[in-house]
């Protein structure tokens, strides 16, 4: 199994969080339910990873995103977002998250307020003792015919991916 595969495994056998927010499982494509641009902010700590999953997840599935596509977006967030957290808390006061859906397209971005660009998403050798979850985020991009971006944002960055959506089968 691939670096991938057993990544997208763990994220299928983790904790979905609360039910608060219900989600037809299989909604109408036509008429998919909630906003087509979203950003929000958080505290650059580690409590704020969970919030950003537990937020992306439930976009995803009100827009019907399809399951697989849905793991492989919670892994993006959650691995940049941690990132963010790990690398640039002490030049960030927030770090911004924006989703976007325009057609079949998705938008995700992770903005943070430290210039570094991380060298993982430019190249990674299997050996590397850092960078092995950006390269597994790049691996998982490219899987879906997706591109990632790494853009300057004033003193910062922004690290968006773009993939499109599958049809389901």
């Amino acid at each position: 199994m691939t670096a991938v595969g057993r990544a997208r495994a763990r994220a299928r056998h983790e904790p979905r969080g609360s039910t608060e927010h219900h989600h037809d499982p299989d909604p109408d494509p036509e008429h998919r339910s909630g906003p087509v641009f979203v950003r929000w902010t958080i505290a650059p700590t580690v409590a704020g990873v969970p919030e950003v999953r537990h937020r992306l997840r439930d976009l995803l599935r009100g827009w019907g995103v399809a399951g697989e596509l849905e793991d492989t977006l919670l892994l993006v967030a959650t691995e940049l977002t941690s990132n963010a957290v790990r690398h640039a808390a002490i030049h960030t006061e927030r770090i911004r998250i924006t989703a976007a859906r325009d057609g079949a397209e998705i938008r995700l971005e992770v903005a943070d307020g430290h210039p570094f660009r991380p060298h993982a998403l430019l190249e990674t050798g299997p050996d590397a003792e850092d960078g092995r979850g950006l390269m597994i985020v790049k691996l998982m991009v490219a899987e879906l015919g997706g591109r990632i971006d790494v853009l300057a944002n004033g003193a910062g960055k922004t690290i968006r991916i773009v993939v499109h959506e599958q049809a389901p089968a």
